[in-house]
C-alpha cells in the first residue's frame, strides 16, 4: 500500500491526538503506521457498505473509484511517469525534482525549489479554485471520515 504522508493530517482527531510534530509542525508520521490505520479504516468501511442492486460492497456507488480496474490512461499515466523518473535521472541528470505531465501526458519537471517554500522548507500549499472544474470534481468525490 502507498500512502501520502500528507493525509496523516486529515486523520480524525482520535487517531492523532499525542502524537508529536516534527520541527515543520507537521504529524511525526514516524510514530504512526499508517499503513495499518489506513487499512483498518479502509476494511471498517467496506464491511459497513451493504450490497447494492446484487453488487458486492466494493462496487457500491460510493466506492467505483477505487473498485473500478485501472483503464488504458491509467496504465498509461503510470508508465509515463516511472519513464519519466528515469529520464529525469538518467537521460538528463536532475536531481530535486518532481516528475509531472502536463497536456496529452508530456514529461514535466518541477523543481523543488519551486515547490518548498524556502524558509519553512514546507511544500507550499497551492488551493485549488473554488467552482473549478477540478473543485466540483472534488466535491462529488469526497468522503468524511468523521462521519
Amino acid at each position: 500500500m502507498v500512502i501520502a504522508e500528507g493525509l496523516a493530517e486529515f486523520l480524525p482527531h482520535s487517531h492523532i491526538d499525542g502524537v508529536p510534530r516534527d520541527e515543520h509542525g507537521h504529524i511525526a508520521i514516524s510514530k504512526l503506521n499508517l499503513s495499518r490505520l489506513f487499512a483498518d479504516m479502509v476494511g471498517k468501511e467496506y464491511k459497513s457498505k451493504p450490497a447494492e442492486n446484487g453488487r458486492s460492497p466494493e462496487c457500491n456507488s460510493a466506492m467505483s473509484a477505487v473498485c473500478a480496474r485501472p483503464q488504458a490512461f491509467d496504465v498509461m499515466l503510470g508508465s509515463q511517469l516511472g519513464v519519466g523518473a528515469y529520464r529525469a535521472l538518467v537521460e538528463k541528470l536532475l536531481d530535486g525534482v518532481m516528475v509531472s505531465v502536463t497536456g496529452q501526458l508530456e514529461l514535466s519537471f518541477v523543481p523543488f525549489s519551486q515547490l518548498i517554500d524556502p524558509a519553512t522548507l514546507v511544500t507550499v500549499v497551492r488551493y485549488i479554485e473554488p467552482g473549478s472544474d477540478f473543485h466540483q470534481l472534488a466535491r462529488f468525490l469526497e468522503t468524511y471520515v468523521n462521519d
